[in-house]
């Protein structure tokens, strides 16, 4: 499934850059990001990553579509000490999503705020104590080995979210860019995301 919906995904882009590359509409985006996840017990700090494309359709507004790898964080080892922290959550958030950015520009490059949609797919587990009850997700108990069990909380979904953002393009070159930008995102089943991104924009 995953790979279908990149697949669509590219080939719209793909299509779209066809049709305004000869206007010098469209610029392509590769960024990293670091995200701070919460969602009942579960919570997570982890990096990320995206790709997009976008469009000007008009002097002060672009429409934007990507794919963005939210957050990416594996559990810690599990010891009697550690269940039921953050060290022991696991959290994977894959997304695709749309966007329409407003912008002002200036001579230093482009200052610009974000509205948008994602559709999230959404994986992940925490770790309690053995008999703890789990507030989402799916529960079930593990033997961590010989001498401790342990309580899993699994989630395993996909979510519709909406994003707002607020960043800066700065101009290096006449087409490249190098963007900064704060985003905050919030989903159905009480699901939070903050999360910076620095990316390098390409303009053609």
């Amino acid at each position: 499934m995953k790979k279908r919906t990149l697949s669509a995904l590219l080939s719209t882009l793909f299509l779209a850059s066809t049709g305004a590359q000869a206007q010098g509409d469209m610029y392509g985006l590769l960024g990293l990001n670091y995200a701070e996840a919460d969602q009942e017990e579960i919570t997570a700090k982890g990096p990320g990553y995206s790709f997009a494309m976008g469009y000007e359709f008009h002097r002060q507004w672009f429409v934007e579509l990507g794919y963005q790898q939210v957050i990416d964080e594996e559990t810690d080892a599990l010891t009697p000490t550690n269940l039921g922290s953050e060290d022991t959550n696991s959290v994977t958030g894959d997304a695709i999503y749309a966007a329409v950015l407003g912008k002002a520009a200036s001579q230093a490059g482009t200052l610009f705020y974000r509205l948008g949609v994602m559709s999230i797919k959404w994986q992940a587990d925490s770790y309690l104590p053995e008999g703890g009850e789990c507030a989402s997700g799916a529960r079930s108990q593990i033997a961590v080995n010989a001498t401790l069990n342990a309580t899993r909380c699994a989630v395993d979904d996909t979510v519709l979210a909406g994003v707002v953002g607020l960043g800066f393009d700065f101009t290096l070159t006449e087409t490249v860019d190098l963007r900064l930008e704060a985003q905050h995102i919030r989903g159905e089943d009480d699901l939070q995301v903050n999360l910076v991104q620095l990316g390098v924009r390409y303009n053609f």
